[in-house]
């Protein structure tokens, strides 16, 4: 057991004229140098997580000098313009800073409007609680289901006196009372009894739905200013080779957005969701949220200036973190093969096939939210799903097909799907109820396929198989690659002062 970290500073400074010099070099490249008190400071800077990781090793210091060692190579390695500063990795650092920005500016707003909620709004609230409405506008289309108190006052008691079918002039716009529904009396009484719980609910509800609307407004002034080229976007989803990287897709009062930034903004958006560039309807949503987003962006940063910095330190991190992954993928995993025939090799050595357990196929369409409801409508209208013009959710589409999923086990699925399409029976070939997998990302899927429990073929064993030889030869590859940067940048570790340094890094900064 290593001898804990926490060395205090007075044991530290007792320790006489022999400690090594703040300044004294730790770490040497060919081209960097990083002194005692740098390391110290990293240390210190460093993510609470990745120093529990270090802290867990046999060797925390040792093992802490030699990652800062590499880590100043793979830094000059990535700082130039293949890599760090290569248009799509800053137009995902860009896509990151506006999406953290408004997720701040969200928070920020949220904070204001719950701060601002009166007794009169819960009173209002109260009185016309337990009515949910269905209405039109001119300006809204047909919107609904909407809790009767979530909509702005005005509106609210204006539907609260109206019979179905009416309309009302509120602010120059026309709404239309579609349809309302009210919660029998003793739950609302129920709801009531309860006042904490109550002032809970409403604040949340209150704070949401105007929150909604705010954001639901700054859009619209964005929309009113954007023009989409809806050629281009044809063209890219189509030819996207034959097109100039500098040709603009989209451009609206403050930006705008060409070829080549939307590659990286498509890079961006697949980290967290499958995506495609081959509907229009998707480039031209996405064109659209980008705009919203740079919008937001700089208002957040006008109204925050200090909070703003912080997030676009934290941008240019996330850009070092892409640009480093990038100089991995060409160093190590492009450099990595594993024939069939090796993957075939380790299967007719495996001293036991295992049991493949159930597993299911389906045909799926990912729809974002704002067709949702165009979706639905063919769903319900009897149409085939599958003409609507949007792709499978692309996570478990089977090689080459568009909307058929290979095979998918429980484990893989978002817990949401997993719940019903296990539970499905076979013959049933309705379209479900659409599952949400991912903010603004829905799939709805039926069932084509189930695939009882057996012994696992070659085929079955394929992926895995090959992924664990994968990691292996990838891990031989990584140190081959380390040791040839170590050679390349002359990498040198000042051994000779280490054991004289104190056993906490944080002490390094202060030497």
């Amino acid at each position: 057991m290593i001898k804990a970290l926490a060395v205090s500073a007075v044991a530290f400074l007792l320790a006489g004229c022999g400690s090594p010099n703040g300044n004294s070099w730790l770490i040497r490249t060919a081209t960097d140098e990083v002194s005692v008190k740098e390391a110290g400071i990293r240390w210190i800077e460093m993510a609470p997580e990745a120093r529990i990781r270090f802290l867990s090793g046999n060797n925390p210091v040792g093992d802490f000098v030699t990652a800062l060692g590499r880590n100043s190579m793979v830094t000059e390695e990535i700082d130039n313009e293949t890599y760090l500063y290569s248009p799509v990795v800053q137009t995902m650092r860009d896509c990151w800073l506006t999406n953290s920005s408004f997720i701040a500016y969200t928070d920020s707003i949220t904070s204001q409007v719950r701060e601002n909620i009166s007794e009169g709004d819960l009173s209002n609230y109260r009185e016309l609680l337990g009515k949910i409405v269905w209405y039109s506008s001119e300006t809204e289309g047909q919107q609904g289901p909407e809790r009767l108190p979530e909509l702005g006052w005005a509106v609210a008691f204006a539907f609260d006196s109206m019979d179905t079918g009416s309309t009302v002039e509120i602010e120059g716009l026309v709404y239309t009372l579609d349809s309302v529904v009210t919660s029998p009396r003793h739950l609302i009484d129920e709801t009531l009894a309860d006042t904490d719980r109550f002032v809970a609910f409403a604040i949340n509800s209150l704070a949401e739905s105007r929150v909604k609307r705010h954001l639901a407004s700054l859009k619209n002034t964005v929309l009113e200013s954007i023009n989409i080229d809806s050629a281009a976007v044809a063209t890219y989803c189509t030819r996207r080779g034959s097109m100039e990287d500098s040709a603009i897709l989209a451009s609206w009062n403050s930006g705008s957005i060409s070829v080549l930034e939307f590659d990286g903004i498509t890079t961006f958006l697949s980290i967290g969701r499958p995506y495609t560039t081959t509907s229009a309807s998707w480039v031209s949503h996405n064109l659209n949220n980008q705009a919203r987003l740079s919008y937001i962006t700089e208002i957040y940063a006008e109204e925050n200036p200090d909070d703003f910095i912080t997030i676009q330190q934290e941008a240019n991190d996330f850009a070092v973190d892409k640009a480093s992954e990038l100089l991995y993928t060409a160093n190590v995993t492009n450099m990595v093969v594993v024939p069939d025939s090796m993957v075939l090799e380790a299967y007719s050595v495996m001293d036991s096939i295992p049991m493949m357990p159930e597993s299911r196929i389906f045909e799926s369409v990912a729809v974002s939210g704002d067709v949702l409801d165009e979706a639905l409508a063919m769903v319900n209208n009897g149409d085939d799903l599958l003409e609507f013009g949007n792709p499978g959710y692309r996570e478990f589409l089977a090689p080459g097909t568009e909307f058929l999923s290979r095979q998918v086990y429980p484990t893989e699925l978002p817990q949401s799907m997993e719940t019903t399409l296990f539970l499905l029976e076979e013959g049933d070939s309705q379209w479900q109820r659409p599952i949400e997998v991912v903010e603004d990302l829905f799939v709805i899927y039926r069932l084509v396929e189930i695939i009882p429990p057996h012994t696992a073929s070659f085929e079955e064993m394929y992926e895995s198989i090959k992924l664990g030889l994968l990691v292996h030869l990838e891990e031989q590859r990584t140190m081959e690659w380390i040791c040839e940067l170590e050679q390349n940048y002359d990498l040198q570790i000042n051994h000779e002062i280490l054991g004289d340094l104190p056993e906490d890094p944080s002490l390094w900064g202060s030497l």
